[in-house]
């Protein structure tokens, strides 16, 4: 299969605040932003409640932008996957690998964007949301339309016998900017120059951007008076049956996948599906009683994806190597089910094991006692995100273009492949964008002084929502 960018980029972006702070611009006080803690028994009761900024949160975020390099480091060993780079001895223990981690992670990576939706808009009105929005999105999109995505497709084609171009005129032959418009509409291909244009992991800045503008309007209304006591409805449905109500919550997944068949260009998922994960992450953000839900579902969601994920495992392997199963509506359909089981088996046993250190539980820290070490990392972890994100592939790209050619085993250059890319990004970080202000700008990075007192507990300078 020809893929760009098939494989999950799972990093939970999205900025978590403190349920304590004041209330923002346009927003009233609100008592519901009380916390209540997630209850893995019974289900939980009361009025909605906003979830409170958890520090255990940046360190999962840390854990999973870490993955990144991880999963798109095994793209270049991947057997049936046609990326920028590939190893010519190519496994297939990678490419189950990979169709693994395709079902949850842009989904994943879609609801905790909703959920940092939902407590962004808690200290800013409309307006600003998406004022900040399209400067934290667009202008790093741009970025690396520019900056990192054409060195990709210039390596691919040097691969190639009897390619001779200098860079600066494939440079100007990629950037065709009525067909990179063309190109960014759902199912959209074009050609420029003789080169196929891709965003490649850019892909994701571009729809979460759309998604956030276009479901402004939505967001505002659940974030009212009348939005607020139909989400809670929903919350309370799900607390007293929450495995009826994930399940119905699977039904626009399968569907949306069923009818349009999976996007090998978007993380292995039609464009149009991210929608729902979404829009439950807004809603989850709002109501512990939907995280408890989730919780209490746990253990069936394992199990139903885990069985899901053998019968596409085995489809897969019916179908032969380098065949896309995902042209048939019933492997879309299966893949639909398997993702959101996934989904809801990763962020329940988070839940769970969040509630278990819910607060009151700690022993209190004196006030003069120094930060842990794992906090300060954590934040560290979070104002990179964005950054990370960004760079990561251009890096990995250029990194195996030298280590595929090692006489080495896959053993030996997949490990270092992983390790050198994951230090060259988080070294171009460090020394080239994190210490100027320039570059913050670029890369979608508030300023250092630019942060507002709502956010100063966080230091979240991520960008993206």
């Amino acid at each position: 299969m020809s893929v760009r960018d098939p494989w999950p980029t799972p990093s939970p972006f999205g900025r978590v605040m403190s349920a304590t702070a004041p209330a923002g611009p346009g927003e009233r006080p609100d008592a519901s932003a009380t916390v209540a803690p997630v209850t893995t028994g019974a289900a939980a009761s009361g009025p909605p409640c906003r979830a409170a900024r958890r520090p255990e949160l940046d360190v999962m975020r840390a854990l999973v932008v870490a993955g990144l390099v991880v999963f798109h480091s095994a793209v270049v060993f991947a057997r049936g996957a046609s990326w920028f780079v590939t190893d010519p001895r190519p496994s297939v223990g990678f490419t189950v690998f990979l169709l693994w981690g395709s079902l949850w992670g842009m989904p994943l990576l879609f609801l905790v964007s909703g959920m940092g939706v939902r407590y962004a808009m808690r200290s800013r009105p409309a307006r600003v949301f998406a004022a900040e929005r399209l400067a934290r999105l667009g202008i790093p999109f741009l970025t690396g339309l520019v900056l990192l995505v054409p060195p990709m497709f210039y390596l691919e084609r040097l691969a190639r016998s009897g390619f001779h171009q200098p860079y600066w005129q494939f440079w100007l032959a990629f950037l065709n900017v009525p067909a990179i418009a063309g190109r960014l509409l759902p199912r959209g291909y074009w050609t420029s120059g003789g080169v196929n244009f891709d965003p490649a992991h850019l892909w994701f800045l571009y729809v979460l951007l759309v998604f956030s503008l276009v479901l402004l309007p939505l967001f505002g209304y659940l974030h009212g008076p009348r939005g607020a006591r139909l989400a809670g409805r929903a919350a309370a449905l799900a607390a007293r049956h929450p495995l009826t109500t994930l399940a119905a919550a699977a039904v626009p997944m399968i569907v949306t996948e069923a009818l349009f068949g999976p996007d090998i260009n978007t993380g292995g998922w039609e464009r149009v599906a991210y929608v729902f994960p979404f829009v439950y992450g807004f809603l989850i953000a709002g109501d512990t009683r939907f995280e408890s839900a989730l919780a209490r579902a746990r253990w069936p969601a394992l199990a139903a994806a885990i069985a899901a994920t053998g019968g596409l495992l085995g489809w897969a392997s019916a179908a032969g190597t380098g065949v896309m199963a995902g042209v048939a509506p019933g492997w879309a359909a299966l893949q639909g089910l398997a993702g959101w089981a996934w989904l809801v088996a990763i962020v329940g046993f988070g839940a769970a094991f969040t509630a278990r250190r819910r607060p009151g539980t700690e022993r209190p820290r004196p006030v003069a006692a120094r930060e842990p070490a794992w906090r300060r990392a954590a934040r560290y972890a979070n104002q990179a995100v964005l950054p990370f994100y960004l760079l990561h592939e251009p890096v990995i790209v250029a990194s195996a273009w030298l280590i595929v050619r090692w006489h080495a085993p896959t053993v030996v250059k997949y490990p270092a492949l992983v390790a050198v890319s994951f230090t060259a990004t988080l070294a171009i970080y460090e020394l080239a964008i994190r210490r100027y202000r320039p570059a913050r700008l670029l890369f979608g990075m508030k300023r250092s002084d630019d942060v507002p007192p709502i956010d100063r507990a966080a230091r979240s300078s991520g960008g993206i929502a």
